[in-house]
């Protein structure tokens, strides 16, 4: 009987595992650095099943007792979902950056040369990259990653296993973080994009006066050119934005699940 003990408590608390596994590995999932495609499957397997194991021991009781196959799923969606909603609102601040870098891609006339991100399988742009590596090098100095992880275990204590609630605060944050995540792309994009719009107007009025320069071949470099020397001098102000609204996602990370 004291052998048979062990096994019969380690099926009682294996239900309550399987949720932990599921709100981490969801994270591990949806978050970024995390998240990557570049980072093998079993990697991310092996990397949730060994914080899932570490964190189980601090993991409060769960407030409804799993019985049956009917509660257990609906824990594993509450708890994907809370695992989802952490790495997608945080994603989003990278989206942002990188849709801010395709805007002035576009203006430039840099995305005539596209490639393929291995990471989102999707063709971008080679200022794309720059700046996805810039802000995910900038997240990784920060520690986001530690810091992602600790308010996943904290939302343990805030928010327990299968006690998950749905309010409309929770619908409003989740826009907000959309519109901050645009905002933040519009403001990388803002002095480059204002550069090409002004270089344009001018050479718009320089072909009024001498039609028989030819704008387009004048134009593609002098707009480059233009937008890469503001682009080199805003780098340390984009970090600083960045590292601005990825203190202010975490603090409303923790509005959320509080």
């Amino acid at each position: 009987m004291g052998f048979l003990e062990p096994i019969q408590h380690l099926f009682e608390q294996g239900p309550v595992f399987l949720l932990v596994l599921f709100r981490i590995g969801s994270l591990t999932l949806a978050g970024p650095v995390l998240g990557s495609a570049s980072i093998p499957a079993k990697v991310k397997i092996l990397f949730a099943l060994a914080l899932s194991a570490a964190v189980f021991g601090l993991v409060p009781a769960a407030p409804v007792v799993v019985n049956s196959w009917a509660t257990l799923t609906v824990g594993v969606v509450h708890e994907l979902l809370i695992g989802l909603a952490m790495g997608f609102m945080l994603t989003l601040m990278f989206q942002g950056v990188q849709i801010g870098a395709e805007l002035v891609s576009q203006q430039m006339g840099l995305s005539f040369a596209r490639l393929v991100d291995p990471n989102t399988q999707v063709t971008t742009t080679v200022l794309s990259q720059f700046y996805m590596l810039l802000v995910t090098i900038i997240y990784v100095l920060m520690n986001g990653h530690v810091v992602l992880i600790g308010s996943l275990v904290q939302t343990f204590k805030t928010v327990p296993l299968m006690g998950a609630t749905y309010s409309q605060g929770m619908l409003e944050l989740m826009v907000s973080v959309l519109t901050g995540s645009f905002a933040l792309g519009i403001r990388v994009a803002g002095p480059a994009l204002a550069a090409v719009f002004l270089a344009t107007l001018a050479l718009g009025f320089i072909s009024r006066t001498m039609p028989q320069l030819n704008i387009l071949a004048a134009g593609f470099p002098l707009r480059i050119a233009l937008a890469m020397v503001l682009l080199v001098a805003s780098l340390g102000a984009v970090g600083v934005l960045f590292a601005n609204d990825l203190t202010a996602m975490f603090a409303v990370l923790g509005r959320m699940f509080a």
